[in-house]
């Protein structure tokens, strides 16, 4: 019995020529193929002449269970498995990372085989700084989970990246202009396909860019720039406006004022009103505390 072993297959995020000779081998060596979707790996399987493999189905919804079956046939038969997902990577913002856990919990040895990836072209072709980036996958859906998401950039040193249904992708370029209006913005979609398109703006031409396409379809991928030492003095800004409020808390409070009073009188600073609401409870609590111990 053959040792068994998983590979995790790159397939082409749109040109089909991007599959390499090494993919190819590997899907025409593999005794099961799990993929995304059955469908679209068939017509990839078609175009390149492989036929008679098992193809079975492993996505989000089947995941959990699909691993420890397949795991578990891979043990007792001593097959191979090639894993892939509908365009690029699988476990890269795509299913696969259980089974690839559950099977080096086996001793199952895996094995990548590279190939496209929207992320790195994008990256590579954007013109933003990128010898240090963040891809953070795809941004939340609920709107105080987005904004908290985008806020959090300003602490990180590195252009971010993330992928975006492109019907979402006029909501997070409002937000991005908001919260982080001299950020220069990336976006490309339709990646290595005869309609490729990558755009790189000031984030404000690119929300109009957006919102006058009219045929935006499928995913984008974006790339953030949030502008040299933006972490920096985005921090030193929000220390100066904490340290505003301490003072201004103090002053209203000791006059008199209540919390809804200086939370409308502060709100303009810029911070976010959650933050702001906690801080001026910690400050009331501590003069409260104070008054009471004297």
């Amino acid at each position: 019995m053959t040792e068994p072993q998983i590979f995790i297959v790159a397939t082409p995020i749109g040109n089909l020529e991007d599959l390499t000779p090494r993919a190819l081998a590997t899907l025409r060596a593999a005794d099961i193929i799990a993929a995304e979707d059955t469908r679209n790996t068939r017509k990839l399987l078609t175009h390149f002449n492989i036929s008679g493999k098992e193809l079975v189905s492993y996505h989000d919804h089947s995941e959990e269970f699909r691993s420890q079956q397949l795991v578990e046939r891979l043990l007792r038969d001593g097959l191979s498995l090639a894993l892939v997902s509908d365009a690029g990577t699988p476990c890269v913002a795509d299913p696969g990372y259980r089974l690839v856990r559950l099977a080096k919990k086996h001793n199952i040895k895996v094995h990548p085989i590279p190939g496209a990836s929207a992320v790195t072209s994008l990256v590579s072709a954007s013109g933003l700084p990128s010898d240090r980036f963040l891809f953070v996958g795809f941004l939340p859906t609920k709107d105080s989970d987005l904004r908290r998401e985008i806020q959090s950039w300003t602490v990180m040193r590195a252009s971010i990246v993330y992928f975006e249904p492109t019907r979402r992708l006029e909501s997070s370029l409002e937000l991005i202009a908001e919260i982080h209006p001299k950020a220069e913005v990336s976006v490309g979609r339709e990646l290595t396909k005869l309609f490729e398109e990558i755009e790189t703006r000031p984030v404000a031409e690119m929300l109009e860019w957006a919102r006058n396409h009219g045929t935006l379809k499928g995913e984008a991928v974006v790339m953030v720039h949030l502008g040299e030492n933006v972490a920096a003095s985005d921090a030193s800004d929000e220390a100066s406006a904490m340290a505003h409020v301490e003072t201004a808390a103090r002053i209203g409070f000791a006059a008199g004022k209540s919390l809804k009073d200086l939370l409308k009188e502060l709100g303009g600073l810029g911070l976010p009103r959650t933050e702001l609401y906690q801080k001026l409870l910690e400050i009331k609590e501590a003069l409260n505390q104070g008054n009471n111990n004297n």
